[in-house]
């Protein structure tokens, strides 16, 4: 099914002023390094996406690959559903997606992905809410293993060489240290309209915040 309960869409989410277009055509990406030092078991992961091209136009197309630090992308064996890989130290690969359809390229889609894979509820250890609601996944038996062990982190790319997506992309955050819910990056309106907010809390050891703000 579309994400359109009443709960989850009451109505479309705002999404933000500024944002980065991500074309596949063009090959572009962004990456950064030096992230051996952070949290490799408790983080947030917050960014608006307002999407382009079906996977049945563009096969795969990521958000956030670090080789061997974990993903989240879309992908044709999922048709449109946000799918995540999360790889561990342990060289364990798991898999799991929204059970939501991601597919109205006329709206912005707020994420938020939390995880705290040292917490002792195996429930707890990964969430993924979309305009500020919880998500039901297709695989809840998480590991407890390391999320990442450094490395180059790439958005709009796998390793920096393939699986360009179509999308727009805003305010994306790391923080490293905290496993955080939406209300730390947005807020529902008067109108039931999920809306974006900023925030205001620390961003640990490699955190980041990319607000895209520079209009060139």
């Amino acid at each position: 099914p579309l994400l359109a309960t009443a709960a989850e869409a009451a109505a479309a989410a705002a999404g933000p002023i500024k944002s980065l277009r991500f074309n596949s055509a063009d090959s572009a990406y962004l990456s950064g390094s030096g992230f051996a030092n952070s949290d490799t078991k408790t983080m947030t992961f917050s960014f608006w996406l307002k999407r382009c091209a079906s996977t049945t136009v563009k096969a795969t197309q990521y958000v956030f690959g670090g080789g061997n630090d974990g993903t989240i992308f879309f992908t044709d064996s999922f048709h449109d559903q946000l799918t995540f890989n999360l790889r561990g130290t342990s060289g364990t690969n798991f898999f799991t997606h929204t059970e939501a359809v991601l597919r109205d390229f006329s709206a912005w889609y707020h994420i938020v992905v939390a995880l705290d894979l040292d917490n002792p509820t195996t429930s707890e250890r990964f969430k993924c809410y979309i305009n500020g609601v919880q998500q039901t996944m297709s695989n809840t038996s998480y590991p407890n293993n390391n999320y990442h062990d450094g490395g180059t982190w790439y958005i709009g790319s796998y390793t920096g060489t393939q699986h360009y997506p179509d999308f727009y992309l805003a305010d994306f955050y790391h923080i490293a240290g905290l496993a955080l819910d939406p209300t730390s990056f947005g807020a529902y309106d008067d109108n039931g309209v999920w809306q974006a907010a900023a925030y205001s809390g620390t961003y640990g050891t490699n955190g980041f915040h990319l607000a895209f703000g520079d209009s060139s």
